[in-house]
């Protein structure tokens, strides 16, 4: 619960000590994303509750702060002079009690787990030692990991509802502590008697007219290959796309056409009888560990990203 005065919230007359009201920070939250989306339907789609049951809660809102916050039409839901004034003074109130409620939590589950989460791709590179390492020296804390895609692994970085993350490629989001744990170039894997087969070094543009093998939708390897191809100017040719790495060489052996990888795998077995040239133009294959900047202070939380942070 948040405590707010409030004599008259009107145009020029709001939040005054004379009287006080209690309010749920859940309806102050659910204010917020209205102003913020301009709509009921939109709001309550994001906030996974029924359009009526928001109105609802506007409702009450308005008259619990006896002031009307939005005028309501057909064009959605335009804050009034009080709404935008509400808006702005809850904003530091909500992120100061979300950042409470975030440090007891925390102080709540210090003794249990930390949600990791790893980007597709990056478990072929990671040293888990040193999460057996941070498991013996911190044995009350329990590490829970998933592998996900790049975009689910930071809406949840974002979301809060995970500790740290293992990315591919650059982060967006401001919001987001990011650093470069580990970097490698992309290869076209080329099959014996294909006229790159001898080359040491190729250009994505090299690329143009060759039936290509990659890794699919999921992967950043995928959507960085398009985009360095769309760069100069075509579509790449894609014959295969797949889930396995593992079938990108297989393809390949088989003269499908031309794997795009990452030298990236212990199992030097299934490079056989191919050869890996590093693509000189194309984007790197990069590792970010990423955690939400307000997240940066908690003890258990920074020894364990320490732990990956090149020496």
């Amino acid at each position: 619960m948040i405590y707010i005065h409030d004599k008259n919230l009107t145009a020029n007359r709001c939040f005054s000590v004379y009287r006080e009201e209690i309010m749920d920070t859940k309806d102050l939250r659910f204010f917020r994303q209205v102003y913020e989306t301009g709509s009921i339907n939109q709001a309550a789609k994001q906030l996974f509750i029924t359009p009526q049951g928001l109105s609802r809660v506007i409702r009450h809102l308005e008259e619990e702060l006896g002031a009307g916050l939005f005028e309501r039409s057909a064009n959605g839901m335009r804050p009034t002079e009080s709404g935008t004034y509400l808006y702005h003074t809850c904003l530091p109130l909500l992120q100061q009690f979300e950042e409470l409620a975030l440090g007891i939590r925390q102080i709540q589950n210090q003794n249990r787990q930390i949600k990791i989460g790893f980007a597709c791709g990056v478990l072929n590179v990671f040293p888990f030692r040193k999460m057996e390492e941070y498991k013996k020296q911190y044995p009350q804390i329990t590490l829970q990991w998933e592998e996900s895609s790049n975009q689910e692994i930071l809406q949840k970085i974002q979301q809060k509802t995970m500790d740290l993350g293992f990315i591919i490629g650059q982060v967006p989001d401001q919001e987001l502590w990011a650093r470069e744990v580990f970097s490698r170039n992309m290869n076209a894997v080329v099959y014996e008697g294909h006229p790159f087969f001898q080359r040491e070094s190729l250009s994505v543009k090299d690329l143009q007219h060759e039936p290509l093998i990659t890794l699919n939708e999921k992967y950043y390897s995928y959507h960085s290959l398009l985009q360095r191809c769309q760069d100069f100017g075509f579509t790449p040719i894609i014959a295969v796309k797949t889930m396995e790495s593992q079938l990108i060489y297989q393809f390949c052996r088989q003269k499908t056409g031309l794997g795009i990888d990452a030298d990236i795998h212990k199992d030097k077995s299934m490079i056989k009888g191919l050869h890996l040239i590093e693509l000189s133009d194309s984007i790197p294959w990069k590792i970010f560990m990423i955690m939400h900047s307000s997240r940066r202070k908690e003890p258990a939380l920074r020894e364990l990203a320490g732990l990956f942070l090149p020496s």
